[in-house]
């Protein structure tokens, strides 16, 4: 077809459309003899659109561009997917300096190429990337922190990639791995200026049921709310003589706000025995003690009927059961549960 569009563009208009219908004849009767329905391809319908109806076509622009982004993309791959050889720590290192000058100079192809190598590189190599980061804009050179900050509207897929290996980089094990506060303050204003990091836990039962894994696939373990717990506990046993009651008690709030939505949403899948012998330790907080004890209202969506209560969740005591004399009691709501706000102010105020 392109031989075709040179030719025609060099006829004028009538007689362009007039040899473009000529030229479908024979292309359309040569399928009839092979097929009884021919298939109209792609060719076809841009010749008739930019030569009988005259609708002018900036062909290959954009084709170029999605090209050299797919090109960029495979290049960025082959050059820093880990092989598990010995390759593996020169790569990583020219890969970290890289991303970090990417980063100083607001580089947004290589900060989303970087977004998708993070997303689909195993966790022990962006943990490296992230350490990496953290390590030139958080400790070496005081108030750099800024210019990460700053690449939010740049790429915002980066930063959402980087909040995830920064997670999994300070896993609370040891003092090494407790994040430093200026990286903890950049990722609150990075959440507060776009909180889609957070909504994307109200958005999963109606992906993880269209796959019918909701309940059955877990992306929170478990294991790896018990070492937080743990750290939370201990960081409020030495608050405790310091008068930091307002401050324990925000950190319990967002550990149950947090913990209502992975379970409402599917993401952590737990029983609430499990919850309430992790929680036992803790210092007492009325909303965590909601969450615990009371069931998960879940989001109405299509798949799911309203109040739906997934068999991964064990109700409290005494609830569902029938009264001695039910006439004599009221009717009760489905989930007399604790509904999560999502317009609720998450202010973030650090503990010195």
């Amino acid at each position: 077809m392109s031989d075709i569009r040179h030719s025609l563009l060099r006829r004028d208009a009538l007689s362009a459309a007039k040899e473009v219908l000529y030229h479908l004849d024979i292309y359309f009767s040569s399928q009839l003899q092979s097929a009884p329905l021919p298939i109209v391809d792609k060719g076809p319908v841009e010749l008739l659109e930019e030569f009988v109806f005259q609708v002018p076509k900036e062909r290959g622009a954009q084709p170029k561009e999605q090209t050299k982004d797919s090109v960029r993309q495979i290049i960025f791959s082959s050059l820093f997917s880990p092989q598990g050889n010995k390759a593996d720590d020169s790569r990583m290192s020219l890969l970290g300096k890289l991303v970090s000058m990417a980063v100083a100079v607001c580089r947004i192809p290589v900060l989303e190429c970087a977004a998708s190598w993070l997303q689909r590189t195993p966790v022990v190599y962006c943990v490296r990337l992230a350490r990496a980061l953290v390590d030139d804009y958080c400790c070496l050179v005081p108030g750099s922190v800024q210019t990460l900050k700053q690449i939010l509207s740049a790429s915002p897929r980066f930063c959402c990639q980087l909040i995830t290996s920064v997670t999994a980089l300070y896993d609370l094990s040891s003092d090494d791995l407790i994040p430093p506060l200026d990286l903890l303050e950049m990722i609150v204003g990075w959440i507060f200026e776009d909180p889609s990091v957070l909504q994307v836990l109200m958005m999963l039962p109606v992906h993880l049921t269209e796959k019918n894994l909701y309940g059955r696939l877990g992306l929170i373990l478990f294991d790896h709310m018990v070492p937080l717990v743990e750290e939370i506990n201990r960081l409020a046993d030495e608050l405790n003589p310091l008068n930091a009651s307002q401050e324990i008690e925000l950190s319990l709030d967002r550990l149950a706000q947090a913990l209502q939505v992975a379970m409402a949403s599917g993401a952590l899948l737990c029983t609430r025995d499990d919850l309430r012998t992790l929680c036992s330790r803790l210092p007492h907080n009325n909303l965590l003690q909601l969450v615990i004890s009371g069931p998960v209202q879940q989001a109405p969506h299509a798949a799911l009927p309203p109040g739906f209560y997934p068999h991964i969740h064990t109700p409290p005591l005494g609830y569902g059961a029938v009264p001695a004399h039910p006439a004599a009691h009221p009717a009760l709501p489905a989930h007399p549960g604790h509904t999560f706000m999502s317009g609720m102010t998450f202010p973030f105020r650090p503990i010195r």
